[in-house]
């Protein structure tokens, strides 16, 4: 099959019936993710499935076009690069589905600002500036699912992997009948081999290393076991046996847990009782904040504050200070 050239959009071939779709430049910091397309297939489905491809709706206007009409679409989780434009695929007639609790903020801003506890810190008119960033529009109606369970379109089946080290609501993917494991924002995102990214995401109180690491062995031995693929929101199709992913987020978080430690050794003549959050988010341990201002600079600290206070909590210097 010769793929397509739409402008913005590139097209990469997983198997003869399933595409990964990925769009070049995005409007804002946290607008798109990649995503499947699950073409119709005799026996299998009658329509075109879309997995978590949220892309501008000009280009979902040419995916439906080219592949569709698209009567499914399935959302991974509830951030902002996962959701934005999802209300477009409803509007060219696909249904929405989503896993729960994170399926409601499809629907209203203020339960994406409630679920992911900004509302504990932030103002909602910085989440209100952030979404009309990243041209963000509710949907009017979405079908939840329970994370574990499976998903039936026609004959075609989707396993759903509880991945909730990165949200409570996160899940993956699993085709059984191609064999490719899709990850979304597990944290394998490497645009191709020989670039960098920055790793697991956990930056929501709700976030957890330890099940991190569970999610990431996980994930290694279905694809191990079960796949021929493996895919993800923002990297490069991955073939069977190569474990790359795995190190590569597993290195990560230990890399990440390095930063805090050194950064706690550099506040020389502090006590555990005297060292502040802001003491270490001028730091800039993992975002450079120095060249943010605005919802954006306040977004931001209020990310890295959770993620360094994870490795806080498991730094064996923080004990000895």
């Amino acid at each position: 099959m010769s793929l397509p050239e739409v402008e913005n959009l590139e097209f990469r071939k997983i198997t003869d019936s399933i595409l990964l779709a990925h769009q070049k430049k995005t409007p804002f910091y946290f607008s798109c993710c990649d995503g499947l397309i699950v073409l119709p297939k005799k026996g299998r489905n009658k329509k075109a499935i879309a997995l978590d491809l949220n892309i501008e709706p000009y280009l979902i206007d040419q995916v439906n076009r080219l592949f569709g009409p698209f009567d499914n679409y399935v959302c991974t989780h509830g951030h902002m690069d996962h959701m934005a434009h999802v209300h477009h695929w409803e509007n060219i007639g696909a249904n929405i589905y989503a896993p729960k609790p994170e399926s409601s903020y499809l629907l209203d801003l203020h339960n994406f600002y409630e679920g992911f506890g900004f509302h504990e810190e932030l103002d909602f008119h910085c989440i209100e500036k952030f979404a009309t960033s990243n041209k963000y529009h509710p949907c009017k109606k979405v079908s939840s699912f329970e994370l574990g369970g499976s998903l039936e379109f026609d004959n075609a089946t989707i396993e759903t992997i509880p991945l909730v080290g990165h949200s409570k609501g996160h899940s993956g993917f699993f085709l059984p009948d191609e064999k490719i494991i899709h990850i979304s924002c597990l944290g394998f995102d490497k645009p191709n081999p020989s670039s960098d990214g920055f790793g697991p995401w956990y930056g929501f109180k709700e976030c957890s290393i330890a099940q991190y690491i569970e999610d990431i062995n996980l994930t290694e031995t279905i694809f191990l076991q079960r796949a021929d693929f493996l895919t993800s929101s923002h990297a490069y199709i991955v073939k069977h046996p190569d474990t790359t992913p795995f190190t590569y987020m597993r290195i990560k978080i230990k890399e990440n847990q390095v930063k805090v430690d050194h950064a706690l050794l550099s506040l020389n003549g502090y006590k555990k009782s005297n060292i502040r959050m802001d003491d270490l988010l001028k730091l800039d341990l993992f975002f450079p904040k120095k060249k943010l201002q605005g919802f954006m600079l306040d977004l931001y600290r209020y990310w890295e504050s959770k993620i360094i206070n994870k490795h806080l909590k498991q730094s064996k210097y923080l004990n000895l200070l």
